[in-house]
């Protein structure tokens, strides 16, 4: 069994805003693409690495409904280490 990812502990290489009327993955793209990230490349769509619907139904959860905890999604997408909060993506190397 692989170690559960965690936050790093280093400063992050991008942040993005999660704008209220935007999908999760949407800010994930933008937070890749300041990133650098070749999204072009072979394997590069983001639903061959994650189940971004989820991800997007996990953080319209949580904006509709104001009793509900934070999350943190924390992945390896395009090797960097993502993390998702309902506020932010950031990226780390």
């Amino acid at each position: 069994m692989a170690a559960p990812e965690q936050v790093p502990d280093d400063l992050p290489v991008a942040r993005t805003a999660i704008e209220a009327d935007e999908e999760a993955t949407d800010a994930l793209i933008r937070a890749a693409k300041r990133a650098h990230v070749d999204l072009d490349g072979p394997d590069s769509r983001l639903y061959d690495q994650t189940d971004a619907g989820a991800l997007d139904a996990l953080a319209a959860h949580h904006r509709s409904r104001e009793d509900t905890g934070d999350f943190v999604f924390v992945a390896t997408l395009w090797e960097r280490t993502f993390v998702v909060t309902p506020e932010a993506v950031q990226v780390y190397p």
